[in-house]
């Protein structure tokens, strides 16, 4: 994936129509544009362990915590406020809105000014 806001949007409408490979390629996405933030959890499944897929995604900014969690064949979206290793709190939201904090987010904490990487950049520019 180049990450370019494109992508990012085609992910978007995979994650509402509850496409299998959001997660994976989101993942990926994640992994490249905010290597200290995000948290993958894989899980190894099929005959003899071959076959690795995405069961989790977590953002960590500040004291907001974003997942995306694979759920049957679709996705879903959280938003937990974390302090000191402590839920406070924890929402359930659509794909959409969840991008839409995500960005908010980002924006506030300066990533894509930081050297964050390049698709940080094209993710706080992204208006859904």
């Amino acid at each position: 994936m180049t990450g370019n806001i494109d992508d990012l949007a085609a992910l978007i409408r995979d994650a509402e129509g509850g496409r299998e490979r959001f997660l994976e390629k989101f993942a990926a996405f994640c992994e490249q544009a905010f290597p200290r933030q995000a948290t993958v959890t894989r899980k190894a499944r099929g005959w003899l362990k071959r076959t690795v897929d995405i069961e989790e995604l977590a953002l960590r900014f500040e004291t907001r915590v974003f997942v995306l969690r694979r759920n049957g064949t679709g996705v879903v979206a959280e938003i937990a406020h974390e302090v000191r290793g402590v839920v406070i709190s924890r929402k359930e939201v659509p794909v959409r809105d969840w991008i839409t904090e995500l960005r908010q987010k980002i924006h506030e904490a300066g990533l894509a000014v930081s050297g964050e990487g390049h698709a940080a950049a094209e993710l706080t520019d992204f208006q859904p």
